[in-house]
């Protein structure tokens, strides 16, 4: 199992810090292998939050068949070190079906923790979400990309399971009524929706003090 994660600039490092190193703790905890991308995966012709699929192509690239990974974004703090993926979140993943995605608590169909199986298919699943250009400069980047095939290409659809228990590996400080979020003892937190860093920090701080923050959709 690896465990993935994205982060270019050493600012945006250095202020997502704490989310990235509980990532590498995890996985030392675990025996998971953990890569955190850089600089050398950065498209500078388009938005960073594209960078993603160079680096997801990469790594794929190096894994062996039918390998395992969770790709998780750089604003993602891992709360609960004890639950294993194995146990946690895999389950969720049918033995037929090479990707793992949740129905956000906000109603979306979200990429920001995500598994994926190495196939054949997912390569040229992640291929093609690169070639999504007209999507290059939409408010959710590849994650646009992502939805656009999936609604599109039935065939893409069969081997993706998205599943609405976003709460087990993806889980929000907002979302809509009566859905579920994140509350202490829950494997992580994902910032979605939160754009400063300095904003996350004061979230983080909340968290490890104990609380259980919240933030308006609106």
């Amino acid at each position: 199992m690896k465990i993935c994660t994205l982060a270019i600039g050493s600012d945006f490092k250095n202020e997502l810090s704490r989310a990235l190193a509980s990532k590498k703790e995890y996985a030392t905890k675990h025996g998971y292998t953990y890569i955190q991308g850089g600089e050398e995966y950065w498209n500078r012709s388009k938005p960073i939050p594209w960078s993603k699929i160079p680096f997801v192509l990469d790594i794929l690239s190096k894994c062996e068949e039918n390998e395992l990974i969770f790709l998780s974004d750089a604003d993602v703090l891992i709360t609960n070190m004890d639950l294993k993926i194995e146990e946690h979140v895999l389950p969720l993943l049918p033995l037929e079906k090479d990707l793992l995605l949740s129905i956000d608590s906000c109603g979306h169909l979200n990429d920001g923790n995500i598994v994926i199986r190495n196939t054949e298919w997912s390569r040229n699943f992640w291929k093609r979400v690169d070639n999504e250009i007209d999507l290059t400069y939409h408010i959710w980047w590849e994650n646009a990309a992502v939805i656009k095939l999936l609604e599109e290409n039935p065939a893409d659809l069969a081997k993706t399971e998205i599943t609405s228990k976003h709460k087990l590996f993806n889980a929000y400080i907002q979302g809509l009524p009566n859905q579920p979020l994140w509350t202490p003892g829950d494997f992580l937190v994902h910032f979605a929706g939160v754009y400063s860093t300095s904003m996350i920090n004061t979230y983080i701080d909340q968290i490890l003090a104990g609380g259980t923050p919240r933030k308006s959709m609106f």
